[in-house]
């Protein structure tokens, strides 16, 4: 494995808990109540359409009928969180370093260009912030004595 290669690879990828949490909350949240509108409509269907039966009974019988459904839909919800949380790194990633990188320019620290991965979304962030980071770069530094105007030039002007 190359040295860009092991650079490249992602060693973590829950590393913004407030933004991908809040990701994770939704998609649980739409899970459980996209599970709860479809009960109550084939629970409206049933009685409904079905034989006049007691209200429980309708509860049993979709259980035995939709169990499984519901099981499997369980057992597939955490590959659906952690493509999330995959899928949210690629974003949440790049703005993480961004910022780290920000607060070292805003303090006088020196930063070294920004790159991000290639599979990373906003690339585009880094070369922005690269040129900025360069013109402060740029303003900072004092130019050198030869380029510096002499008094006497300015009262010539």
């Amino acid at each position: 494995m190359s040295q860009t290669d092991k650079k490249s690879k992602r060693k973590c990828y829950f590393v913004d808990p407030k933004v991908q949490g809040a990701l994770v909350t939704r998609v649980v949240l739409y899970w459980f109540f996209c599970l709860l509108t479809i009960t109550l409509m084939l629970l409206c269907w049933r009685i409904i359409t079905g034989p006049a039966r007691p209200f429980y009974m309708h509860f049993d019988d979709m259980w035995f009928f939709y169990g499984p459904a519901v099981v499997a839909s369980l057992l597939l919800l955490p590959l659906v969180v952690v493509d999330i949380i995959r899928l949210s790194n690629r974003f949440v990633g790049p703005l993480l370093r961004l910022r780290r990188q920000m607060r070292a320019l805003a303090h006088g620290e020196q930063v070294d260009p920004l790159g991000f991965r290639n599979d990373d979304f906003w690339r585009e962030f880094a070369d922005e912030f690269n040129a900025i980071a360069a013109q402060m770069k740029h303003l900072s530094t004092p130019p050198a004595a030869e380029e510096q105007e002499s008094p006497e030039e300015y009262a010539a002007v």
